[in-house]
């Protein structure tokens, strides 16, 4: 048993290292979206970030006592710089890395009201996201780009508990989808070409995004916490995909319940 988990430590870090030292970013996964509605008419926003390069923002509201919608944002943002020095040592330069994500994500589904449980919650949503990414290596006066977009389609059921009072929620997500990627634009076919490969290993990928989620604090707003694993279910764990094999986050935030603050 030990001689296993210290396999699965160093390839873990294989995989990181692999991961680190890639020029292009690709797809950066939103928070995944947990309403826990319970009845008509509720409305809920939210917003979380990670504290260093990314940040989403959801709203959601019931329609009817059984059918709910959310709508978000997720933006994701990376820069860093690699000095270049001399024969001599001294500077003469940099080489400016620069990574934007934007995704646009909206679901629709069920969700079983306080009518039907008072505490258990359950939904399941049809999810989709268009996103984009833009890659940008400046050194000196050279600027390469490498930019694209992708096209997100799932499911995403949603297992939680409510309190009475409403004030400490729960949850486990999962949420299974596909990824398609598309109108790949770049500016250096030499400088991109291992990144292309890299893009084009696979023609699509399918993606499981399960997580953890928990909220506390008053009826109007409470803290959120939500951890999250990402496993690209056919990337390939001895080479760098465009969809990490593996990867992970914990995103922070706070869920602000509409109804409780009378807007409706």
């Amino acid at each position: 048993m030990k001689k296993q988990n210290t396999y699965h430590f160093l390839v873990s870090l294989i995989i990181i290292a692999l991961l680190s030292s890639c020029k292009a970013r690709f797809y950066t996964p939103n928070r995944n979206p947990v309403p826990l509605f319970k009845n008509k008419g509720d409305v809920y926003l939210d917003a979380s970030t990670n504290l260093a390069n990314k940040y989403d923002i959801t709203a959601g509201y019931a329609v009817s006592n059984n059918i709910g919608a959310y709508v978000g944002y997720g933006g994701a943002k990376e820069n860093s710089s690699t000095p270049h020095t001399d024969s001599n040592g001294n500077n003469i330069g940099n080489t400016s890395y620069q990574y934007r994500g934007d995704m646009l994500n909206m679901g629709l589904g069920y969700f079983l009201n306080q009518e039907q449980s008072s505490e258990f919650r359950f939904e399941l949503f049809g999810d989709i996201a268009l996103g984009s990414y833009r890659n940008t290596v400046t050194n000196g006066a050279s600027n390469d780009f490498l930019n694209g977009q992708y096209t997100r389609i799932g499911i995403m059921p949603n297992i939680g508990y409510t309190s009475l009072d409403n004030k400490v929620c729960f949850a486990y997500s999962a949420r299974f989808s596909n990824i398609r990627f598309s109108d790949a634009s770049y500016s250096n076919y030499n400088y991109w070409s291992g990144e292309l490969k890299r893009l084009n290993r696979q023609t699509n990928y399918n993606m499981l995004e399960h997580c953890l989620l928990f909220r506390a604090g008053s009826e109007n707003i409470k803290f959120q916490l939500q951890f999250a694993l990402y496993h690209g279910l056919n990337s390939d764990p001895n080479n760098t995909n465009a969809i990490p094999w593996f990867n992970s986050s914990i995103m922070m935030g706070l869920v602000i319940n509409m109804n409780a603050l009378d807007f409706h």
